[in-house]
């Protein structure tokens, strides 16, 4: 039977954990601005971020992300870790603005020995999991020095925060302000190969290093499904979803990954394909070799456009040629099983049927 006494006990102990959980919230709040008043990581950086010529994310060595440099041209930004490759100008756009607004909120460990706590370490050390942002001027000049380490949700529901220390100091602060800093270097890239409309393309012939040749055409102009052309007596489609999906890879095609295609030799006897739309305009995708990796393969896109072709075709098209010429591509085994599909692959004996 519940007293009561238990209740009045039940009671109190209910309102000290109550007071406790309130104390520790109150605690973990305050912590926030102690002997900082909020001032901007780099005052002056909002008006001269249109100086930035180059941006570097350094990492230590044996950092799986590895280090970067996005250097400013004429036509936006390029990657130099990919042969030059464009970068987003949005994520670079992001970058510069979270820079200037971010503001120092709290002092922490100036103990260099207490930097991996904070993910601080400089990354001049074996080891360390920070990411040091340097960008510089044409000129030169450094306009910021960073390491950047963990990221911290606020308890409050307002803006995220980060851990930074300046390169040059050995006092870290909790930073309030998003400021993310991109992983491996593909992330940092417009990934997309060519995003051909699916509606668009009528007819595709895949054909592997074997030599197995596989057509495909769609049923009708306003189907969404694709008949197999060479069709062998006494097999089936096994599922019209992989017959299409084989059809239509070059809707919303991208990339793991990308390098100059200076030097490579895309050989049709290691397999291509070719994709045609309604307007007449021809993807043709042939592969070459990975010289470290044998069983890897690199994709090239070649875009033949039509002299008949009207002003908004060709303009797609021609925009397909440009992101495509002069590239060799990395795409996921995904991708790769749909670009080397066979009659075999996508069909049936009748009688399992």
């Amino acid at each position: 039977m519940i007293t009561r006494r238990t209740v009045t006990l039940l009671g109190t102990l209910t309102v000290l954990t109550s007071l406790g959980a309130t104390v520790a919230v109150i605690d973990r709040l305050s912590e926030v601005r102690t002997d900082v008043e909020a001032e901007a990581l780099y005052p002056d950086f909002d008006r001269r971020a249109g100086e930035i010529h180059q941006i570097e994310v350094i990492r230590a060595e044996d950092n799986e992300d590895g280090s970067i440099s996005i250097v400013r041209t004429g036509d936006g930004w390029i990657l130099q870790q990919r042969d030059g490759f464009p970068a987003r100008t949005d994520t670079m756009r992001k970058l510069l603005f979270d820079i200037g607004q971010l503001e120092l909120i709290e002092r922490k460990t100036a103990d260099p020995g207490r930097f991996e706590r904070l993910d601080l370490r400089d990354v001049a050390q074996a080891g360390s999991k920070a990411s040091r942002l340097v960008m510089t001027t044409a000129d030169g000049e450094t306009l910021v020095d960073l390491h950047v380490g963990k990221r911290r949700d606020s308890l409050a529901g307002g803006e995220p925060m980060v851990y930074v220390r300046r390169t040059d100091e050995t006092q870290t602060y909790l930073a309030e302000g998003e400021l993310e800093i991109k992983g491996k270097a593909p992330l940092w890239l417009f990934r997309e190969i060519v995003d051909v409309p699916q509606e668009s393309i009528r007819r595709a012939t895949l054909v592997t290093a074997d030599g197995d040749r596989l057509e495909l055409e769609r049923v009708a102009a306003d189907s969404r499904d694709f008949r197999i052309v060479n069709m062998p007596e006494g097999r089936r489609i096994d599922s019209q979803y992989s017959v299409n999906n084989a059809a239509t890879v070059m809707d919303k095609l991208l990339f793991n990954d990308v390098r100059t295609a200076d030097g490579m030799t895309f050989d049709p006897d290691l397999g291509h394909g070719e994709f045609t739309t309604a307007d007449g305009v021809l993807y043709t995708v042939t592969f070459a070799a990975d010289g470290e990796d044998a069983t890897a393969r690199w994709v090239g896109v070649q875009v033949t456009i039509p002299e008949a072709a009207d002003e908004d075709v060709r303009a797609l098209a021609e925009k397909h040629r440009q992101q495509t010429r002069g590239w060799a591509f990395q795409i996921s085994d995904w991708e790769m099983e749909r670009l080397t599909a066979t009659v075999d692959s996508l069909t049936k004996p009748v009688e399992e049927s």
